[in-house]
């Protein structure tokens, strides 16, 4: 039962109780010439107690979010670049690898006014990374940032040597007589 139907039902109770009350004013048991019984209502109240609610999670539904690959320029490791650069100037400065909040000093080949062509260090690395590359200027100011996807280098695969041929090759027959 709601609580508004449980006070509706108790002042009924009351209310009836009073007029019955006052019906019966005139009578006592000796004096009244009724021959009907009276009926007297008791207010019942009943107190109920409100369950907790019952609550039903569900597990979280995880979905992986699609893997984005940035569009950076992909170069593999241990590969030699030129970054662009405007107003580098003509004494060399430092390049910098960022790479997982690491700074990684990197080889610098040739420095020049608008670029600069470096090295990357090789890597083993087995998935594609992406770094951010810092020319610094030779007073520690940013001149440029670069971000890269590296790659894992080509493999090398080492062919042996092939077997000699049964068929004559370009020297030997040169050198036969005409």
């Amino acid at each position: 039962m709601t609580r508004r139907t449980i006070t509706l039902t108790a002042a009924f109770a009351l209310i009836s109780t009073c007029f019955a009350a006052d019906a019966m004013a005139g009578c006592s048991k000796n004096r009244c010439r009724s021959s009907r019984r009276h009926t007297y209502v008791r207010p019942v109240v009943r107190v109920v107690h409100r369950a907790a609610p019952v609550v039903h999670t569900a597990p979280p539904v995880v979905v992986a979010a699609p893997k984005v690959r940035p569009n950076y320029p992909t170069v593999p490791a241990g590969s030699t670049i030129t970054l662009p650069g405007n107003f580098l100037g003509q004494q060399p400065g430092s390049v910098l690898m960022v790479f997982n909040n690491i700074k990684l000093p990197v080889q610098v080949d040739k420095w020049s006014q608008t670029g600069v062509t470096i090295t990357l260090p090789p890597m083993a690395i087995k998935d594609a990374v992406v770094i951010r590359l810092d020319i610094l200027l030779p007073h520690g100011q940013l001149g440029h940032t670069q971000k890269l996807l590296v790659t894992a280098p080509a493999p090398v695969v080492l062919h042996p040597t092939a077997p000699t041929s049964p068929l004559p090759t370009n020297p030997a027959l040169q050198a036969q007589p005409r």
